[in-house]
């Protein structure tokens, strides 16, 4: 992470060194210029009274050339502003290129309609198990009924068999009774 901004610190540091290196040849270059054409000033003020339209001339090139200077500046920033541009737009290209493409979003459309598809059937198969835990629910209570009747028609069977021994045993004590000799 610190190299990174140690990247970012050396890049601006860079950027404002060539702009200071053109700006110092801008100026170089004007004072060359104007080394080759020497203007004398004190020249210019003995002119001032002899010759009006010299001394006019001489001072529309000192503006011209003061001019031209500073639009030299100026393209000379503006030539910085567009490389600086030109890095910015092919980083961006960089970052554009590695995004996905098409392909996975189309990808990514299909496994959306496959989740759709497996949470429908997973509520489906959530409301049929709820309603198998429903029917499980009333087959037990059915076969609790069922129990029930079954332990009560035991009940009154052996009920019904308990009386019909008692009935046949008080028939042969009768029957044993009456037999006996007496």
């Amino acid at each position: 992470r610190s190299s990174v901004q140690h990247v970012d610190v050396l890049r601006g540091e860079s950027f404002s060194l060539q702009r200071e290196l053109l700006q110092e040849k801008t100026k170089v270059k004007a004072l060359s210029e104007e080394l080759e054409n020497p203007m004398n000033i004190h020249r210019w003020r003995k002119l001032e009274g002899s010759d009006p339209t010299s001394y006019e001339m001489i001072m529309k090139i000192q503006a011209l050339q003061k001019r031209l200077i500073s639009k030299t500046e100026e393209v000379v920033e503006r030539d910085l502003v567009i490389q600086e541009k030109e890095k910015e737009y092919l980083e961006l290209k960089q970052v554009v290129a590695r995004q996905p493409g098409p392909e996975v979003t189309e990808q990514l459309s299909v496994y959306e309609q496959t989740l759709k598809e497996k949470n429908r059937q997973l509520k489906s198969m959530a409301s049929e198990l709820n309603m198998y835990q429903v029917q499980a629910v009333e087959y037990k209570s059915d076969i609790d009924r069922l129990n029930r009747d079954l332990g009560e028609t035991k009940r009154r069977y052996f009920e019904m068999k308990k009386k019909e021994q008692l009935a046949r045993e008080r028939e042969r004590e009768m029957d044993m009774s009456m037999s006996a000799p007496g």
